[in-house]
């Protein structure tokens, strides 16, 4: 199988992937608790797909550590967009810890601290498979523009990981009539 960074290089997305590591590297040495979320999450669980942008989940406590680390790297902040952008062009955006991982969604994004919740894949830390599906579940629940992007993602991933019923009882009991029909189309039925 192909790491996520031999996809992003597949896909000529080095840059992508080297703002990922960079970023990482730059909350990593100011103490700033973070995950890789949504799309890069997707490709670091194996599902290799293109994204245009990293997102980190944090903590809402950490955001002026933060900005200044991606500040002082000479990350350039788009207030209107809520993100950063490198040099290169690479986009960072954020998502806070304990708001809702979709509209109306019961479910709340974990703590990027919490050993339970997040895992580290090519050296990179990420939320673990069954907390990415959880929040790709109810994030495509609340946005019907997100809706068909999240739940192939989550089909896929069932898909590649051989998941089955037993895998629902991990999910937030919100998402787990969504699961169960995930699980049927991708076994094709």
């Amino acid at each position: 199988m192909l790491s996520a960074k031999g996809t992003y290089s597949m896909l000529g997305k080095e840059t992508l992937w080297q703002a990922a590591e960079s970023s990482h590297a730059l909350l990593d040495g100011v103490g700033v608790s973070h995950a890789i979320v949504d799309g890069v999450a997707v490709c670091l669980h194996g599902y290799q797909r293109n994204t245009i942008d990293i997102d980190l989940l944090v903590r809402n406590d950490d955001s002026e550590k933060l900005r200044n680390a991606f500040t002082a790297s000479g990350w350039t902040w788009d207030a209107d967009q809520k993100q950063f952008s490198s040099e290169s062009g690479a986009v960072v955006q954020f998502l806070i810890a304990g708001e809702r991982a979709g509209r109306g969604a019961d479910v709340r994004l974990p703590d990027p601290d919490d050993a339970d919740s997040v895992t580290v894949l090519e050296g990179l830390p990420v939320l673990n498979l069954a907390r990415l599906i959880e929040s790709k579940i109810a994030c495509g629940q609340g946005d019907a523009r997100r809706m068909h992007k999240d739940f192939a993602d989550v089909v896929e991933l069932i898909a590649l990981k051989k998941l089955n019923r037993s895998f629902e009882r991990k999910l937030h009991q919100s998402v787990r009539p969504a699961f169960r029909e995930l699980l049927q189309n991708a076994r094709g039925k």
